[in-house]
């Protein structure tokens, strides 16, 4: 009984911080170049269930089996109709006849997903285990057979089925959660202003801006000059080229594609655009500005996008599916009310029942 009050409990906390996400991201449709916020729940571990005499301690029984491998540039998909499949999950270890995973940045075995951008993500996967824990690959080239053992350049590593008891009659976990905010970093529409202090880039890529917190990044290129003709944000933060601090001190101001800032003429300077290739690491801050995550540094990559003058990019927000996800989500939310209120009632009704006796 108490399975469910959790499981219904842990629906409506999650569906209130998704609406919360959702609700900004609607609120910031006509922001210059936003980026919308994408949740990712989990579900807490799935724990072994059994019959009432049985056991549900994990053995390596001996029995014919075979597993489904589907396998595309690495990325497995393995199903098993008579075993299970472990995974180490930050709440314990959670059983699945059905897995799909890559070897990680680590050399391990880890569960992949794909990204508000449809691309694969492995970095905040959980660990596959194995018989003997977590799976070693390395840079080896791995195989998995029909028998679901793993064989690294030819060599046995390890094997991903574990068997039960006969009394295990299958699995049950106690609901989702939420794991972590994600920005959705995909293109916005470009529109057109005139104004020639306005630029967009088109591609991968952001603005350099220097603050009195530190370096900064932007896709807002909605830019202006101060007193001193040095460019800035809309915010006062200075943006940066090759030089350092941008002068513009000029009448005609051009911008070329690849950046480079043209007065009178004459080139000046280039934009300090620059490509993240650990873009997972950004933070949003205040101001349409990015930070990198403590610790961690920046992966620069060569910028192979464009720069368009006269042009602001839009926000990535579709305020048609947002407001259908609002929709959905309140319906959840409802629906766990009621379960929660209806699991009272029951609990309420059976303690008066057992005060009578």
């Amino acid at each position: 009984m108490f399975r469910g009050l959790y499981m219904a409990s842990s629906s409506l906390i999650t569906n209130n911080k998704k609406i919360d996400i959702v609700s900004n991201n609607i609120s910031n449709i006509n922001t210059t170049a936003f980026k919308k916020d994408l949740v990712i729940i989990e579900s807490f571990e799935d724990a072994l269930i059994s019959k009432m005499d049985g056991s549900i301690t994990p053995g390596n029984l001996r029995k014919q089996h075979k597993v489904e491998v589907k396998n595309e540039d690495n990325y497995f998909e393995v199903k098993s109709k008579t075993g299970y499949m472990r995974v180490q999950t930050p709440t314990g270890i959670s059983f699945h006849n059905k897995a799909r995973f890559t070897v990680g940045e680590d050399g391990f075995l880890r569960t992949f997903y794909r990204n508000g951008e449809g691309k694969i993500e492995s970095g905040y996967g959980y660990q596959i285990l194995g018989n003997n824990g977590p799976i070693y690959i390395g840079n080896g080239q791995v195989n998995i057979d029909e028998g679901g053992r793993v064989f690294v350049d030819g060599e046995l590593r390890d094997s991903l089925i574990t068997f039960t008891h006969p009394s295990v009659i299958g699995t049950m976990n106690s609901g989702v959660k939420l794991e972590r905010v994600e920005t959705d970093f995909t293109q916005g529409h470009m529109i057109r202003t005139g104004n020639p202090l306005d630029l967009a880039i088109k591609g991968s890529g952001f603005f350099k801006i220097e603050t009195d917190e530190g370096t900064r990044y932007t896709r807002d290129g909605s830019f202006k000059l101060n007193a001193n003709k040095e460019l800035i944000t809309s915010e006062g933060h200075k943006v940066q080229g090759s030089y350092g601090d941008i002068i513009i001190d000029g009448e005609e101001i051009s911008i070329t594609p690849q950046g480079e800032i043209m007065v009178d003429g004459e080139v000046v300077d280039r934009l300090d655009i620059v490509n993240i290739k650990n873009i997972r690491d950004l933070r949003k801050i205040e101001g349409g500005l990015y930070k990198i995550e403590d610790g961690i540094e920046v992966e620069n990559g060569i910028f192979d996008g464009q720069v368009f003058q006269g042009q602001l990019e839009k926000s990535n927000v579709d305020s048609i599916k947002e407001m259908i996800e609002m929709m959905t989500l309140y319906r959840g939310y409802e629906s766990s009310q009621k379960i929660i209120k209806a699991y009272d009632e029951t609990i309420g009704k059976a303690v008066n029942e057992v005060g009578k006796v």
